[in-house]
């Protein structure tokens, strides 16, 4: 934690008292007049967070990147970075707010990031005070960007895309097929669905070699309360990590990840059936549903 700090506050910031000794001000050595770069290596993502100025109230703000420190962001600035084209875990944070780092390791929203395009994030309130990843379009970014500097004197830790692993295969499991309805535990699977995951891990373990990590990632339908189904998103994403470690896999290159009803594969059925539950129900089938996903090399 010291070195964290130190690297926060002896690299970015000068800090300069004002009134009395409780009161800081924190002023920046450098941002810069500079667009945001649309040149992007294929098989990569670029990522642009920015912070207009009267989107939050607050201190700095830090982003991580899957829990890795990618830059921090005061009003009116923005950062850009180069990852993996798969899926990341975005966090906006303000400084200094998560000493244990808790939230850095276990907290954030989970995006798709497309192949040689720039995505583009904007940090607004969460109706809380504080800080929130929002995704926009790059029409709304652009309009919204005008006059915003790039912040400099931030050292990225994020990963380096020269390591990024190759998605090998994406498996996509309908929940209807692995659990009884509203369940979750191990007990509760559905022999069809213990039998789709031997299936997937007898095929993984042909090129077992190849493989670096495995992501089982849960996912629901928006019937019922947001935290409840991220909950079972996760509690399912366990049990299916569990069956793939028990039919030969090895589990520590296994990760389990709950979305619930965040990545929707079908988002009108409550406007199509606002009266019909049951027509609601068929028609959010694709939504319920567990990706395990392969990388490694190729």
């Amino acid at each position: 934690m010291l070195k964290f700090r130190s690297l926060l506050w002896g690299v970015l910031p000068v800090t300069m008292l004002v009134g009395c000794a409780h009161q800081h001000k924190e002023t920046w050595l450098d941002k810069t007049e500079a667009v945001y770069s649309t040149d992007v290596p294929e098989g990569r993502s670029s990522v642009v967070f920015y912070r207009p100025a009267d989107a939050l109230q607050g201190s700095t703000v830090n982003i991580y990147v899957n829990g890795e420190y990618s830059g921090s962001l005061q009003p009116n600035a923005y950062r850009q970075e180069l990852v993996c084209a798969q899926n990341q875990r975005f966090l906006a944070d303000f400084t200094r707010q998560d000493a244990a780092y808790y939230k850095k390791s276990n907290s954030g929203d989970y995006y798709n990031l497309p192949e040689s395009t720039v995505s583009f994030f904007k940090v607004v309130d969460n109706g809380n005070g504080q800080p929130v990843l929002q995704s926009v379009t790059p029409e709304q970014a652009e309009a919204e960007m005008k006059g915003v500097k790039r912040q400099n004197h931030t050292l990225s830790r994020v990963v380096s895309p020269a390591k990024c692993a190759q998605v090998l295969k994406k498996y996509n499991l309908q929940a209807s097929a692995l659990f009884k309805f509203d369940r979750s535990d191990y007990k509760d699977m559905l022999p069809k669905g213990k039998q789709e995951i031997a299936a997937v891990s007898a095929d993984i373990r042909q090129n077992q070699a190849t493989v670096s990590g495995i992501e089982v990632i849960g996912h629901t339908d928006p019937e019922g309360k947001p935290a409840y189904n991220q909950n079972l998103s996760m509690q399912r994403a366990e049990t299916v990590k569990r069956a793939l470690g028990e039919s030969g896999l090895d589990s520590n290159v296994i990760s389990a990840q709950g979305r619930g009803e965040q990545e929707l594969l079908i988002n009108d059925c409550r406007v199509r059936f606002p009266k019909d539950a049951k027509a609601r129900k068929e028609c959010d089938q694709p939504n319920r549903r567990v990706e395990i996903i392969v990388h490694g090399e190729k």
